[in-house]
């Protein structure tokens, strides 16, 4: 994909999301691209107040979030479904990355996706960045998980896109098939002559130049694909992993792949996921206040 011209930073003004509006920030300021604040008041009839008054209160945080002359921005007040409503406006500015925070930790120390973030990951059709770290500096080193899928492929290509001088590690995990029968050393050696006859056809196939694959890392680890990138993120200062998800195919819509999922709550560092068909949803029309794509600039 080319560098993304839009992003979209959805806020409900809390504390978890100043990290995610401050790495948007950064990215949307070294790519030159447009940043969209959007903040989604639901409706609920239980609650007595001035709809108008609401909707102008939240203009004025939005616009009181971001003071940066160098960039272009937008904002956006909506009242409505929060996943629907973030899908509409990134339809109808023709967004390439939403940008997102993430909820908490569960008491295991795993990251907590929360709800919106889960359904953004299964519905948006683009990538969206999960940001976890404090936007400190550019993305320096990127690990990009595969199994070798199309959806994998997508994800390296699109980490190489959208940061080119960033150091990338191309990850995979394996185990050996019925193991506790047949023990690991012997299956191991002719898995390992697989593996590397299918890593040399992913990459083959990979829209990269040489030049660019000669500069990929690649590390096969024998282990739980869990372990082994968290294992990879700490020991090698890893602040960003690139992920492949299955698209928007009927199962995709349904669920986020189980191994995506497992990725997003255990690592430390920032996570982008890649759908393999990166197409937008189409908008609904349920924009109320802000100003108008033709506007933005």
């Amino acid at each position: 994909m080319v560098t993304p011209r839009t992003i979209l930073l959805p806020t409900d003004f809390t504390g978890r999301c100043d990290r995610s509006r401050d790495r948007a920030v950064l990215l949307a300021r070294a790519w030159g691209a447009r940043l969209v604040l959007l903040h989604v008041l639901e409706n609920d009839a239980t609650i007595p107040w001035d709809r108008e008054e609401a909707m102008d209160r939240a203009q004025a945080k939005l616009e009181s979030e971001v003071q940066d002359d160098n960039i272009a921005i937008c904002t956006r007040v909506a009242f409505g479904d929060v996943t629907s409503t973030i899908l509409d406006v990134a339809a109808e500015f023709s967004v390439e990355l939403i940008v997102t925070g993430i909820s908490r930790k569960d008491e295991l120390g795993d990251f907590l996706i929360g709800t919106t973030v889960e359904r953004l990951a299964r519905r948006a059709g683009l990538p969206l960045l999960i940001v976890k770290g404090r936007a400190e500096a550019e993305y320096r080193q990127l690990m990009a998980a595969t199994d070798f899928s199309e959806c994998s492929r997508t994800a390296l290509t699109t980490g190489v896109d959208l940061f080119p001088t960033a150091a990338i590690t191309l990850l995979h995990a394996y185990h050996v098939r019925l193991e506790t029968l047949r023990g690991r050393e012997g299956p191991a050696a002719a898995q390992q002559a697989d593996i590397a006859y299918e890593l040399d056809a992913f990459l083959s196939a990979t829209a990269l130049s040489p030049a660019t694959q000669a500069l990929l890392d690649v590390s096969v680890d024998y282990g739980d694909v869990r372990q082994v990138a968290r294992d990879h993120v700490q020991a090698n200062a890893v602040d960003l992993a690139v992920i492949g998800t299955h698209g928007r195919s009927a199962l995709a819509t349904a669920m986020l792949g189980s191994t995506a999922r497992a990725l997003v709550g255990c690592l430390e560092c920032d996570v982008l996921l890649v759908p393999q068909d990166s197409r937008a949803s189409e908008p609904a029309q349920r924009i109320i206040q802000g100003n108008a794509p033709d506007d933005a600039g």
